[in-house]
């Protein structure tokens, strides 16, 4: 893989961690409880610096987190091998860093907490290699949070979604994002406003709309399967 086909995942990724870090300088006390009273004292922003101090008991924790439905703790441990897969996939001829990402997502989700509970990082990298190898290019795998896609072939979540305004209701409903999100993008893209105009009608600034709409569509792609489910029954 070319450092030119790395780069727009790489800097979507890294951006969206920054933003990401911006926004939860604290912490819940769940994650304090999982993770550890230190590693959370400096937000979302200290959790690496504590995983490279105690691996397996941060990345334990984080696991544990993401398993119970907190989708952010599953990608503070993405982010922790972001480094590793970028490396990864620049040696390989055949496979992309998304197919690199998506794999090392899936075992986030499925890292059996249970019985390998001991040199965790080492863990994931090998199955996330082992994936990759075994299955070829991860097709229709979406992930959470960047808006670059180097696999041509890969459908895009919005032409399967359809109905724009009808996702965004399940979206609601699923709990994925708030009714202020909802309203948000609707006034983007249904009404078809810009950011400025958006805001003057909901009361905040141009940015706190883009950033809302960013972060709406990063979790609306993120339950993409039961969207597409209940949208065709």
């Amino acid at each position: 893989m070319t450092r030119q086909h790395l780069t727009p995942t790489l800097t979507a990724l890294n951006r969206e961690w920054g933003a990401l870090c911006d926004e939860h300088t604290t912490l819940p006390a769940r994650w304090r409880l999982a993770c550890g009273r230190e590693a959370t004292e400096a937000g979302l922003a200290g959790i690496l610096g504590a995983i490279g101090a105690d691996p397996d008991a941060v990345l334990l924790g984080l696991l544990t987190l993401h398993r119970g439905g907190d989708r952010l703790a599953g990608r503070v441990v993405l982010q922790a091998f972001v480094g590793k897969l970028v490396l990864m996939a620049a040696s390989d001829p055949t496979a992309t860093l998304p197919d690199y990402l998506a794999a090392m997502w899936e075992r986030v989700a499925s890292y059996p907490l249970g019985r390998r509970r001991r040199r965790v990082a080492a863990n994931l990298v090998l199955d996330t290699l082992k994936s990759v190898k075994s299955a070829g290019r991860q097709q229709g795998v979406e992930l959470p949070g960047w808006d670059a896609d180097t696999t041509p072939s890969r459908p895009r979540v919005e032409e399967a979604w359809g109905d724009i305004e009808e996702v965004l209701r399940e979206g609601v409903e699923l709990g994925a994002i708030s009714e202020l999100t909802r309203a948000t993008l609707h006034s983007v893209y249904v009404e078809g406003r810009t950011s400025a105009s958006a805001g003057r009608a909901l009361g905040a600034s141009a940015a706190a709309v883009r950033q809302r709409c960013s972060q709406g569509v990063r979790a609306l792609r993120a339950i993409a399967p039961e969207l597409i489910e209940r949208l065709a029954s």
